[in-house]
């Protein structure tokens, strides 16, 4: 194995902490921790997913993250490929109550649109947009209003995975910078928990930098 299974485990030893410990501090299941000491990357989720473990692992045994990292394998996880299915095409029927209701969710549509827009003129407010990732799967992405606090000259930026939203939004704002979160989907991972970052622990950043939060949805 390389360094970082066995740095993992006697940290871990050394502590005197059970998986059941690690798993209830870190929320990270059991069978992930066990990967990642016998370097079992297979069982692994996406990498995004399993280096944010990675890190907060690390952290808890007091070990730098920094240093495990470059020991971990880039594109792990082999994504599934799916066969192209025959396009098939369905004669389409309409009938008038069903162009009524379409005709009334556009008219909906346009009115919240207009709504909003009047309403961006007064104030300035997050917005939400939804974005598609690799696998072809919906994230949510949030991003906060311009500006930050009001901070001068750059903070170097704390760990952030393993924490909630909530609280990782006000550490990113701490410092200054503005944020944009992005939710995604791991089923194993409670809701609002930060599983990555952008830039990583200990980069200083400031007013005018931009950190990405990745949390589970």
């Amino acid at each position: 194995m390389s360094p970082l299974g066995e740095t993992l485990r006697r940290a871990r030893l050394t502590r005197g902490v059970t998986f059941e410990d690690a798993e209830r501090v870190t929320r990270i299941p059991r069978k992930y921790l066990e990967a990642l000491e016998t370097e079992n990357f297979g069982i692994l989720p996406a990498p995004v997913f399993a280096r944010g473990f990675l890190r907060s692992y690390a952290g808890y045994l007091g070990l730098e993250p920094g240093d495990l990292l470059p020991f971990f394998p880039v594109g792990h996880v082999e994504e599934p490929r799916l066969e192209n299915l025959p396009a098939v095409t369905e004669p389409r029927t309409w009938n008038l109550g069903g162009l009524v209701a379409i005709g009334v969710v556009g008219f909906l549509i346009l009115l919240v649109i207009a709504l909003y827009s009047l309403g961006s003129e007064d104030e300035q407010s997050p917005f939400i947009t939804d974005t598609l990732d690799g696998a072809g799967q919906e994230n949510e992405v949030i991003t906060g209003p311009e500006g930050g606090a009001s901070v001068t000259g750059t903070t170097a930026l704390p760990e952030l995975v393993g924490q909630s939203v909530e609280t990782a939004v006000q550490l990113v704002s701490a410092t200054g910078a503005d944020y944009i979160l992005v939710g995604v989907q791991q089923g194993d991972v409670p809701v609002n928990q930060v599983v990555d970052q952008e830039p990583a622990p200990g980069e200083e950043v400031g007013p005018g930098d931009t950190v990405t939060i990745f949390h589970s949805r």
